[in-house]
């Protein structure tokens, strides 16, 4: 790697930690939700400074180069960031179903109440 992309690919990585912290600490990301960006920001700094790394990766899943298993880890990534927005969405789709049927008893009941009331 050249000593260019090297400090540049650090610089990235350092600054995606720290968006993520700041971003945490704001308030605008869940820490829910952050782990998964963590991972890559730690990721890039560890294939930064471990280059070998990547190229024994490459070697192991037979890739001829490292930008290609670059880019099946980007991809699997993006995998990742889509089975984790999969659950969040299952998840509140079942909260939303919930909140809908209270509501439906509660207006329901309301309604009952009111009904009652009337008649004399």
């Amino acid at each position: 790697m050249l000593y260019q992309q090297f400090i540049v690919s650090l610089i990235i990585g350092v600054l995606l930690l720290v968006l993520i912290f700041r971003l945490v600490q704001k308030g605008f990301l869940d820490i829910a939700y952050c782990w998964l960006w963590l991972g890559i920001g730690v990721g890039i700094i560890a294939l930064v400074l471990n280059y070998e790394w990547l190229l024994k990766l490459s070697d192991l899943i037979g890739a001829v180069t490292a930008t290609t298993t670059l880019f099946l880890l980007g991809f699997m990534v993006i995998l990742l960031m889509c089975l984790q927005f999969s659950m969040i969405i299952s998840a509140h789709r079942r909260q939303i179903k919930r909140l809908t049927q209270r509501l439906a008893i509660l207006e329901e009941t309301k309604g009952n109440k009111k009904a009652d009331e009337a008649t004399p």
